[in-house]
């Protein structure tokens, strides 16, 4: 695959709906614009740790051990459901919703990572022109979703509130969830 074709794969793909577009947009609709430096910080470093742990380390263990990727996709799928029952029960007018943290974790374990590291992006280190496009294509995703998130925001507390926008996405989180666990399940079947 040349170049573009894939930097245009992982922005397509990394703009797609998925659990860490779904917490940038929370957290931008209920923290504001001022998140969307930390948020994008957050996960440009959690999926740079993943593809490297994905490219060396995790490609490793489930070649040697296949058991090992239906225990780390339930894993996963008990993040995402633990993050929706938080964001669920949390309290807008507390304070924001969705910490950075959680952006940062949920990230690392996405499963748009498995994607990029396995089928979009070619194996072994990248040349410095595919990793900075690779960063660049985070970037772009991320900021898209912030801002998303920021008229979200504004339209949602002024129709719904900010309570129906923590319901939402801890639906779409649980949703996803929900699906990693189902497919895991049928594949070991």
């Amino acid at each position: 695959m040349t170049l573009a074709a894939t930097l245009s794969a992982a922005l397509l793909l990394l703009l797609l709906p998925g659990p860490t577009n779904a917490l940038v947009a929370a957290a931008t609709a209920t923290g504001g614009a001022g998140r969307l430096p930390g948020v994008v910080g957050a996960v440009l470093v959690a999926y740079g740790i993943a593809l490297a742990l994905l490219g060396v380390g995790v490609g490793t263990l489930v070649e040697a051990a296949p058991a090992a990727a239906p225990l780390l996709k339930l894993l996963a799928s008990v993040a995402l459901l633990f993050s929706a029952v938080k964001i669920w029960h949390s309290d807008p007018a507390a304070g924001t919703a969705v910490p950075t943290r959680r952006v940062f974790v949920i990230t690392l374990i996405n499963p748009k990572a498995l994607v990029l590291a396995f089928a979009i992006l070619p194996p072994g280190p990248p040349p410095p022109v595919l990793l900075l496009g690779t960063a660049a294509s985070i970037v772009l995703a991320t900021v898209v979703w912030g801002l998303a998130g920021l008229v979200i925001g504004r339209l949602g507390r002024r129709y719904v509130g900010t309570g129906a926008l923590n319901r939402a996405t801890a639906a779409v989180l649980a949703a996803f969830a929900g699906t990693l666990t189902v497919t895991t399940a049928v594949a070991a079947l």
